[in-house]
């Protein structure tokens, strides 16, 4: 028989135990956007371009316009407004739909990692 181990003290446990998330969401039932892809839209927005918005996530290009396309083809709209042009005059930005959902998914994603970590935090101190 193995020794007994003293059990750890929730305060000890709080020093070390963080929760951690993973939240994406569907269409359908169907993979539609998770973080990546949040930041990943939030950069076009802010950037104005594919490339660069994906440079910033680690995509390439192609893996960017793979994504994109995924997504257009799940919700069965457009994401983004491209003009072609290269680096002077092409750009991309949200449609308000994509607009609609990222700020959906950033203030549910918000909301949801702050009501578990007051759940977390309350089943410590038990």
């Amino acid at each position: 028989m193995a020794p007994s181990r003293p059990r750890p003290r929730a305060t000890s446990l709080g020093a070390h135990l963080k929760p951690h998330h993973k939240l994406w969401l569907n269409w359908d039932g169907a993979f539609l956007m998770g973080p990546r892809y949040l930041r990943f839209l939030d950069a076009v927005d802010r950037r104005g371009t594919i490339r660069a918005a994906g440079g910033e996530v680690g995509w390439s290009y192609r893996t960017c316009l793979n994504r994109i396309r995924e997504m257009e083809r799940v919700l069965g709209a457009k994401v983004l407004v491209t003009t072609r042009g290269g680096a002077r005059r092409g750009g991309s930005r949200l449609t308000p739909e994509a607009r609609r959902l990222v700020k959906l998914f950033e203030t549910w994603r918000r909301e949801a990692l702050r009501q578990s970590d007051v759940a977390f935090r309350k089943l410590l101190r038990r």
